[in-house]
């Protein structure tokens, strides 16, 4: 008896690893990861590793809903600032909600097998309430 709680105990206990273990391998090994510093209510950056989209002049990254603080933050300070390719880069950042469908498509072009793994393991996409977040290159005036 002892055994079979021990393993449905164990069973229990493996599946949420390695649910958190998929998505995260799928996130980081699925293609470019850039690190967002993150705006916080106390005034602190928050690395935060997300995945970016690029068409034409303008990327796209999508960390959070409409009520975000940090995006909602936008609006009075538009600077968005990523380490990609080991390089800081800032951006102007503006929430973009009509390009939902767009930031998806450009995402599973990039990410292919992790964007399809992550949405069959989190609901998909058509059940997400992610913001994009459209950049443009700061200009260096």
């Amino acid at each position: 008896m002892m055994k079979i709680v021990a393993w449905i105990v164990g069973i229990l206990l493996a599946v949420p690893v390695l649910y958190m273990g998929l998505i995260y391998g799928a996130s980081e090994f699925g293609g470019e990861v850039v690190t967002l510093d993150r705006p916080e209510a106390n005034g602190e950056l928050s690395p935060v590793r997300i995945w970016i989209v690029d068409q034409d002049s303008s990327a796209w990254i999508e960390h959070g809903d409409a009520e975000s603080f940090w995006i909602t933050n936008l609006a009075q300070s538009p600077s968005v600032v990523l380490n990609r390719n080991g390089e800081s880069v800032t951006y102007i950042g503006m929430p973009d909600s009509e390009s939902h469908d767009l930031y998806h498509k450009l995402r599973l072009e990039k990410y292919g097998w992790g964007d399809e793994l992550i949405a069959a393991l989190t609901g998909g996409n058509t059940d997400c309430d992610g913001l994009p977040v459209r950049l443009n290159l700061a200009s260096n005036d």
